[in-house]
């Protein structure tokens, strides 16, 4: 504005000279040249040039004076708008500083002003302080490389030097250092300003750590998932209704042991990896098939291209838009194989078991104690007669002798509790189904965890009462027996040996021609108690056979 003044007031002097020698030459000739036509007395001529000259005189003095003073006014004028623009200019200035410091100071981020070549800090506001712990005092007497880690200085020293050389602004994240100690990740910001005067360098951050670790965790918690998801063979896929695009993730190629890169994924090319059985399945199922939480859920069997069948756990859910019309099907696929297998092999296992309780003549038990179940074997119904299509977890228990139950669970009980017994045996009385007792013999297992904990008792109990009925009966023989023989050896010798005695003294008599009748009684009572003695033996051998 000043140099447009200079330049116009130039210009104005310049007309004002210009007008002025021009006005001045046409008034000098003109008037001179009417003077001397019209006058011709030169003493006449020679007062009127002289008035025309004062004339000329006041008339360009006062020309001159309105000529100048509007040239005044006018330049006045602009002056007097360059003070105005000045100070509204200034004024301004000063509004925008305080609107800037107030802002600055307001922002909700840490902000800094600092020295480019000192690095010293100029302002900071609330914020920063709030955020950082430091004073505003503290920040006066630090640096920016005080509230950068140790380890990252000479990171912070490369990258001010070359926004410095490029005169750039910067935008990067970085680590700082509160006051406590603690290292936070932030997003800074930089770029020049000028401040009273000088060029300084404006920094804003914001606080990421938050976000930074939840990022990371997401990251580890992805990570772990995928491996999760390779350890279970857990596979996922999508199928967009709409757009007709089908997506599987990597671990379904590997369940299906096709290549992601050749592989197809129609559903034509996928119904085809499917056992021939199950194919059919998807030509009846429909979104109707869906359950109210519109999930579907089965096992299947596929075939891979190497001849090997497949089996996998399918979960699959419907997706509907705002209108109920389904747009997209979800779900995971679970290899479970290895589980089939195992299930197959139990099944073959309980059958096997099955039969052997039907061939046995052992009354099975298998007591799950963690699901809480017995399985009571063939023989609780062929050797005891109890119905085994009602279920009765204390089958076992309930029906023990009143007078040998208490003993039999006390015992039971010590062996449960005790980690070094891997058996429980022991005999007793049993009531049968129509109350009969039997006299039974109970062998089990004891199968405990690694803690020690007993999970599952495998037991067996054979019906000895006849048996033991059997043994009775020996025993009893055996005392008949004894008797008999005790008979024979002591009983029976001593008639026999007065009759074998008398036999000899008769033979000696007669050789000496002497004649004893009395020897023939003697002889003759000998032989009536051998006689009584053998009849005890046969009638005792009689009743042996007729032990019950």
């Amino acid at each position: 504005m000043e140099k447009r003044i200079m330049i116009l007031q130039k210009f104005s002097s310049f007309k004002i000279v210009l007008f002025y020698t021009i006005v001045s030459a046409v008034y000098i000739f003109a008037s001179d040249y009417f003077l001397e036509l019209l006058i011709p007395n030169i003493n006449l001529l020679s007062k009127l040039q002289t008035i025309k000259g004062l004339a000329f005189i006041l008339i360009t003095a006062i020309l001159l004076y309105i000529l100048v003073k509007r040239n005044i006014d006018k330049i006045s004028s602009y002056y007097q708008e360059i003070i105005d623009i000045k100070q509204l200019s200034d004024e301004q200035s000063i509004q925008s500083k305080e609107e800037y410091i107030s802002l600055f100071n307001h922002s909700p981020l840490p902000m800094w002003l600092f020295d480019t070549e000192t690095l010293h800090f100029i302002l900071v506001n609330e914020a920063a302080c709030s955020h950082y712990g430091f004073s505003q005092e503290e920040y006066m007497s630090m640096t920016l490389k005080d509230i950068r880690p140790k380890e990252d200085i000479l990171l912070l020293e490369e990258m001010l030097a070359l926004s410095l050389k490029t005169n750039s602004s910067l935008s990067t994240i970085v680590r700082h250092r509160k006051k406590n100690g603690e290292i936070i990740q932030v997003k800074v910001k930089t770029c020049f300003v000028a401040f009273n005067g000088k060029k300084l360098r404006l920094a804003s951050a914001v606080d990421i750590t938050a976000e930074m670790n939840t990022q990371k965790k997401l990251t580890e918690s992805n990570s772990r998932l995928q491996i999760a998801s390779e350890i279970a063979s857990l596979g996922y896929w999508t199928n967009d209704l709409v757009k007709s695009e089908i997506q599987w993730s990597d671990e379904m190629h590997r369940i299906f042991e096709t290549d992601p890169k050749t592989f197809e994924l129609t559903l034509e090319a996928i119904v085809n990896r499917f056992h021939p059985d199950e194919r059919l399945k998807f030509n009846t199922q429909t979104f109707s098939n869906f359950d109210e939480k519109n999930i579907i859920e089965s096992e299947q069997r596929i075939i891979t291209d190497s001849g090997k069948i497949k089996w996998i756990l399918e979960r699959i859910h419907l997706i509907k838009n705002h209108n109920n019309v389904p747009i997209k099907l979800e779900g995971i696929a679970v290899d479970i194989t290895k589980r089939k297998l195992h299930e197959q092999e139990i099944w073959e296992s309980n059958e096997r078991f099955k039969l052997l309780t039907k061939a046995t003549i052992e009354a099975i038990i298998d007591w799950d104690i963690d699901s809480k179940t017995v399985f009571w074997g063939d023989g609780f119904h062929s050797l005891l007669g109890y119905d085994l299509s009602k279920t009765d977890n204390r089958l076992w228990s309930s029906n023990i002798h009143p007078e040998d139950r208490k003993k039999v669970l006390s015992d039971l009980n010590r062996a449960l509790k005790d980690p070094t017994k891997q058996n429980f045996n022991a005999e007793f009385r049993f009531l049968k189904a129509n109350r009969d007792v039997a006299y039974v013999q109970h062998r089990s297992v004891l199968i405990r965890d690694i803690n020690g904990k007993v999970t599952r008792v495998l037991g067996a109990m054979i019906d000895l009462t006849d048996t033991l009925e059997r043994m009775r009966k020996i025993e009893m023989q055996n005392k008949v027996l004894k008797d008999i023989s005790w008979t024979q050896s002591h009983m029976a010798r001593a008639p026999l040996a007065n009759i074998l005695g008398l036999i000899n003294l008769m033979k000696d008599n007669k050789s000496l021609g002497i004649n004893d009748e009395n020897l023939i009684d003697y002889i003759s009572e000998s032989a009536n108690k051998l006689d009584d003695i053998i009849r005890d033996i046969v009638k005792k051998s009689a009743e042996t056979n007729n032990i019950e």
